[in-house]
């Protein structure tokens, strides 16, 4: 039995009252009792708004396009090997593409700029599904 005193208020005195426990449940087929916590703190709930979806990058360009430089026809054609993306809400999406003159070149690839490499001269030959 546990005691605990309260405070009365209007009288001032302490007061010490006897809290009978219920019994423990026990445990299945050996009768032993245990002990089991029911106070434990729950999980909170967040209830105020669902989250919104992750928005998919708009992308221009995928791995294994073949494409072309309207402006820099002496680079040949290019080949894309490799593309990024931020997860970060309006990050920067790129591409890099490996011309036959054997440099490789990074471009914007993000269809939202304004700077994306469609615009800038970057034109799509034909794609390659990987």
């Amino acid at each position: 039995m546990r005691r605990f005193r309260t405070r009365v208020k209007t009288r001032k005195l302490i007061e010490t009252r006897e809290l009978k426990e219920p019994p423990l449940p026990e445990r299945e087929g050996t009768g032993v009792r245990v002990q089991t916590k029911t106070n434990l703190p729950r999980k909170r709930v967040d209830v105020s708004a669902p989250k919104k979806k992750i928005r998919e990058k708009h992308t221009y360009l995928r791995v294994g396009d073949r494409v072309y430089h309207k402006n820099f026809r002496s680079w040949g054609g290019g080949l894309v090997i490799e593309t990024w993306s931020s997860e970060l809400p309006g990050g920067m999406c790129y591409v890099q593409i490996l011309f036959q003159d054997g440099k490789k070149r990074i471009f914007d690839n993000s269809l939202e700029s304004t700077c994306c490499c469609c615009y800038a001269g970057v034109t799509l030959l034909n794609r390659i599904e990987l």
